[in-house]
């Protein structure tokens, strides 16, 4: 009678350890739009404090979204002749200088998608873009903008032809800044909001310069250092996962930010520039990951739940949507 119970034990014990190995485990019940989050055990997705969920996306989804796959993404878009973002260009008009609106012309023959968070450097002061949008080829339009460089207001760019000069043009793209920042831009819209959580963020990276601008995180070497570990050891692994479409990303014991694209390319041409602003915020602080999987699968849905057409975005999360297929879910 014995010999008989070895057999169940032996079973007991391989199904227990096949649950603690490292396979990722994806979420049972994905959404009604195609949208579900993988709940990983493997290191892979893991760095000293930052942590990665990957948001996947079924076939029904990649298929209605194929047409995103040819948006190009503001960094792409600075570098496309034909593109340019300038400070506000005045049409006929006699309008004195805004810090909140920039213009962007784009006569180039594709349309740029340019998100909520994109900073842009140049011009009179460095800029963040305030809104999800896409400037459609051959278009002029204004935008509005939030300053990130609190102390300069006028044209420094020794490497600026004279017609860029002449147009204050902005040659720079800086990356998607830091959770904090984003936050002060698409929850409260307000200028002051906006410097406050620019100075936190270089305060706490040790970035200092005499025009407290965003962007002297590139200049604080050690810092920097920390962060581009991040960057690094990151690189790449959304392209192992072609259905991968956004993040839920964890550091400590919060939820740093949730992003979703409507499509994978989308997804992997803005994953470094957004894996840039969180690690910002992860060298700053040393708390390990420890946010339960029920709190990672509330987060993700109240963002995710947005995918439904007739959902519309909240004090919580955001949403672009272009005709009847979404481009941009996030968390505010």
């Amino acid at each position: 009678m014995k010999k008989h119970l070895c057999v169940p034990v032996l079973v007991l014990l391989f199904l227990t350890a096949c649950q603690n190995d490292n396979t990722p485990t994806v979420a049972n019940t994905p959404t009604p739009h195609g949208l579900r989050l993988s709940v990983q055990n493997s290191p892979e997705w893991e760095f000293q404090n930052l942590r990665i969920y990957p948001i996947l996306a079924d076939a029904a989804l990649l298929e209605k979204h194929a047409g995103l796959r040819h948006l190009k993404t503001l960094a792409e878009g600075m570098k496309t002749p034909g593109f340019r973002i300038t400070e506000l260009k005045q049409f006929g008009r006699s309008v004195e200088p805004r810090v909140n609106a920039l213009t962007v012309q784009n006569k180039s023959g594709e349309p740029i998608f340019i998100m909520s968070g994109d900073v842009v450097t140049g011009g009179n002061q460095d800029r963040v873009i305030a809104q999800d949008q896409v400037v459609m080829a051959r278009t002029v339009r204004n935008i509005e903008v939030f300053c990130v460089e609190q102390g300069r207001w006028h044209f420094n760019d020794p490497t600026a032809t004279e017609d860029e000069k002449r147009i204050f043009a902005f040659k720079g793209y800086y990356n998607v800044a830091s959770p904090q920042v984003r936050e002060a831009v698409q929850r409260t819209g307000n200028q002051e909001e906006v410097w406050s959580a620019v100075a936190k963020v270089t305060s706490s990276n040790s970035a200092v310069s005499g025009t407290k601008t965003y962007a002297a995180l590139e200049t604080a070497q050690e810092s920097k250092a920390k962060r581009d570990a991040y960057i690094r050891y990151f690189d790449g692994k959304p392209e192992h996962l072609t259905n991968m479409v956004g993040m839920v990303v964890v550091c400590g014991d919060r939820v740093l930010g949730v992003d979703i694209f409507g499509h994978p390319d989308l997804f992997r041409r803005k994953f470094e520039p957004l894996l840039h602003g969180y690690a910002t915020e992860a060298v700053a602080t040393t708390a390990r990951s420890s946010v339960s999987d029920s709190e990672l699968q509330r987060t993700f849905d109240k963002v995710a739940r947005l995918a439904a057409p007739d959902a519309v975005p909240n004090d919580e999360a955001g949403k672009f949507a272009m005709g009847d297929a979404w481009v941009h879910l996030y968390k505010k």
